[in-house]
């Protein structure tokens, strides 16, 4: 009896040392900024915390705003599922979140205006409301802004921001990878974006009209998903998530210095000067030839396939070392991306490639304590800790003064390769690899090209597939639509149940 006595006082002890919260193992006896440290590498002095999870009701956070009064304001997109999204306020002396808004369509974008109201971007739409709302009441008024922004294509999520005289800067995202027509053969013009309603473009709505009347501020951006102002000069920087090509190494994502008129070169050219190869002239390919130099080339260049997701300049006072850097979340699924990285400003305040570091790596499930990182919306705090939100793992973090989280526990979890599958299971694999990846995922993912072995390890080292378990497997999850998924395909019919319930049986067979 005594002995049984001694173990569940033991079991009490570690489990009161530590937790587990979205994904992250987490000792309550070391924290950052209060909240239990996050076991991801930080430089000397620097430490991340783990503020809110999917236990606090978090779904996709995609935004995340700093308010006056030290709440915050987070916008969580739940799905690629209509009207589930959630506007929440996060009371850090309490730390509990409240729902603003519900059924709010692929909730996203987040900025405060001149005016001081929130400004909340939709599928389709903006509006706003007033933060300092009555808090006993059930919810604030919410005003419609915006209405008629491009609802459709594989980029209907809004993001935008304002300039520093007011001006909403708006992204219109390209309704496609590379404007290719139902053949897969390049177009010239490309249609989607020329025309009176042209995307992947910025639009500026002005504060003077009421933001009720725009203009085409800059062409040619696939998807604008990161947007900064630098503050001493009102430079607008745009963060370009580019098209996907099938090679790893290419096409670095894009910091480009917007110009008022400028085409960006999108779907024909990218990088500096490069000519997309699918617009390629020749003798079997009869298209006009395209001159890359008329186009604006970057001022910076983030890895490929990272997917800059936000940006910003630091203005605050807790990092020093950090004041007028731009730092930008890198939100890709490939190893160049899942991290946070800050670029240094040239005599133009205009970053540059040689002065990258990073402040968040490490981020890449390689510890079994620590998942892939997917970090997206960021915010300053009014003592200067940078607050930011990650979807995959559906939590709010933030990265303040602190110890750097020790990285010596190398320990790795034991995944499940190729080699490991009975021959029967590599038939089945094969079997869904043509029926489902190749037919649905690989024109918008390209790490679904490739041999099925490939294909697989990477499905499982990313967790896109856990072994035994379907339910809690993103690649399913997207498949069916779910309200925590992200459907696959975007905007195109869905995979069939016969087929789905396939990979649900495959999935959970295997150990």
């Amino acid at each position: 009896m005594k002995s049984i006595i001694l173990l569940s006082l033991c079991l009490l002890a570690i489990n009161s040392h530590a937790l587990k919260k979205g994904d992250y193992t987490l000792s309550t006896e070391s924290l950052c900024h209060g909240y239990p440290k996050v076991g991801v590498n930080t430089p000397e002095g620097y430490c991340v915390g783990l503020v809110a999870s999917s236990q606090e009701g978090l779904k996709r956070p995609r935004r995340i705003l700093a308010l006056d009064d030290g709440d915050f304001i987070i916008t969580d997109m739940v799905g690629w599922v209509a009207n589930k999204g959630i506007v929440w306020r996060f009371h850090p002396p309490t730390n509990t979140l409240t729902k603003v808004f519900e059924n709010v369509d692929h909730a996203h974008g987040l900025g405060l205006g001149p005016d001081g109201l929130v400004y909340v971007g939709t599928r389709g739409e903006i509006f706003r409301f007033d933060p300092k709302y009555d808090l006993a009441d059930e919810k604030p008024s919410k005003e419609v802004v915006i209405s008629d922004l491009p609802a459709t294509g594989n980029h209907p999520l809004t993001h935008f921001i304002f300039d520093q005289i007011g001006n909403l800067i708006v992204n219109v995202g390209a309704p496609s990878d590379q404007c290719l027509n139902e053949r897969g053969k390049p177009q010239i013009p490309c249609p989607e974006s020329e025309g009176e309603n042209p995307e992947a473009v910025l639009r500026k709505y002005t504060k003077e009209s009421g933001y009720k009347s725009f203009s085409i501020l800059a062409k040619g951006l696939r998807n604008s998903m990161a947007l900064a102002i630098e503050p001493m000069t009102g430079q607008l920087l745009q963060g370009e998530n580019g098209m996907d090509f099938k090679e790893l190494e290419t096409p670095r994502e894009e910091i480009n210095l917007i110009t008022p008129g400028r085409h960006y070169g999108w779907p024909y050219c990218y990088e500096d000067g490069l000519l997309n190869p699918k617009y390629k002239k020749s003798f079997f390919n009869r298209l006009p030839k395209i001159d890359c130099q008329h186009y604006e080339s970057p001022v910076a260049h983030l890895p490929p396939h990272s997917a800059p997701l936000d940006m910003m300049f630091y203005q605050g006072e807790m990092f020093k070392e950090l004041q007028g850097k731009l730092i930008v979340s890198l939100h890709g699924y490939r190893e160049t991306g899942h991290r946070i990285v800050t670029l240094d400003l040239n005599e133009q305040f205009l970053p540059y490639d040689s002065s990258k570091a990073e402040i968040v790596n490490n981020w890449s499930a390689e510890n079994i304590n620590t998942p892939k990182g997917s970090p997206v919306g960021m915010t300053i705090a009014k003592d200067g800790s940078i607050w930011l939100v990650e979807d995959k793992n559906k939590t709010i973090l933030v990265i303040a003064k602190g110890e750097s989280s020790d990285q010596q526990d190398s320990q790795q979890e034991e995944q499940l390769s190729w080699e490991d599958l009975k021959n029967s299971e590599k038939d089945n694999f094969f079997a869904l690899n043509n029926d489902i990846f190749q037919k649905t995922c690989v024109a918008c993912h390209s790490q679904f090209n490739g041999a099925p072995s490939k294909i697989f390890n990477e499905l499982v080292a990313q967790n896109l597939l856990r072994p035994g378990s379907h339910s809690t497997s993103p690649i399913y999850q997207r498949i069916i639509n779910s309200e925590n998924g992200t459907q696959m395909p975007i905007g195109s019919a869905p995979v069939s149940p016969k087929l789905a319930n396939k990979l649900k049986v495959f999935i959970n067979a295997l150990k």
